[in-house]
């Protein structure tokens, strides 16, 4: 049987476009802060949730909509989506939504049960973290997405 699961994650910088990192205690590796979307609760929502409950930082997503004019409508769109195979064989797998996300508040205070440690970290930092190619792959378009915007004056 395959058990498929939503989930929600959020790639959140700060005002220094560090990024926030939780290293996950199950899988002894360093991922931004996610989890999955609860019965009747929207994505957005649920990153926001699952971010906040891991690390205590408040944050909020980047708006990205295709502004079809239907205001309370359009919800906002991921940055990206992947299918990530829990097991490996196709039987359990987390739909992630990516959301771009940027920091409300700085304090970092990691969630014990779930989050061995917690932090801000540079793009350069990132990479010498012990995770997945998925997340540095990730990680790495959402900087040039975020530079590129910053450029244009449309930063975080």
């Amino acid at each position: 049987m395959i058990r498929n699961h939503f989930t929600a994650t959020g790639v959140v910088f700060n005002d220094n476009n560090d990024i926030l990192m939780i290293n996950h205690a199950k899988l002894n590796a360093w991922l931004p802060p996610g989890g999955h979307i609860d019965a009747n609760e929207l994505p957005g929502d649920a990153v926001l949730r699952e971010i906040y409950e891991e690390t205590g930082v408040r944050a909020r997503v980047l708006p990205n909509t295709r502004g079809l004019g239907l205001p309370g409508m359009e919800l906002d769109l991921p940055f990206t989506i992947i299918l990530e195979d829990i097991e490996g064989d196709g039987t359990h797998n987390h739909i992630d939504m990516i959301y771009l996300c940027s920091a409300e508040t700085s304090d970092v205070t990691s969630q014990p049960s779930e989050v061995s440690d917690a932090g801000w970290f540079t793009h350069e930092q990132v990479k010498r973290l012990k995770t997945f190619d998925n997340v540095l792959k990730t990680i790495e378009r959402a900087v040039e997405y975020i530079k590129t915007n910053a450029d244009n004056g449309d930063g975080v």
